[in-house]
């Protein structure tokens, strides 16, 4: 649900380069995750944003244009209650967008715990 006023907190899985390579070798291989507040008018309108996002962050980590994060099933959702979820100063730190907005991906994966 929200966090705020029309703030979604969108959570994503991908598999940096290193991990697709060991993931060859072991199909047990981890998942990165990245989070982002997403402005939105509803969970739902978030959601297909934060699709977006994800297909254009591991595209863009890849450095590969036609790289497809959808096929690949990862875990992607909407945290319903991130409040009690996860620390306040954890969640001041998430980057936050309105719909229709990238983050700075350079950003995403640099924040400190």
């Amino acid at each position: 649900m929200k966090t705020g006023t029309n703030k979604y907190l969108y959570i994503f899985g991908y598999q940096t380069p290193e991990q697709l390579a060991r993931a060859a070798e072991d199909e047990h291989t981890e998942e990165a995750s990245e989070a982002i507040f997403i402005e939105a008018e509803s969970a739902e309108q978030a959601l297909a944003w934060g699709r977006q996002i994800s297909e254009e962050y591991v595209r863009s980590l890849f450095g590969d244009p036609v790289l497809d994060w959808k096929s690949k099933n990862f875990a992607h959702w909407v945290e319903e209650d991130p409040q009690i979820e996860y620390p306040k100063d954890i969640l001041e730190k998430i980057p936050v967008v309105p719909y229709g907005q990238h983050p700075d991906f350079k950003l995403l994966g640099k924040r400190t715990p």
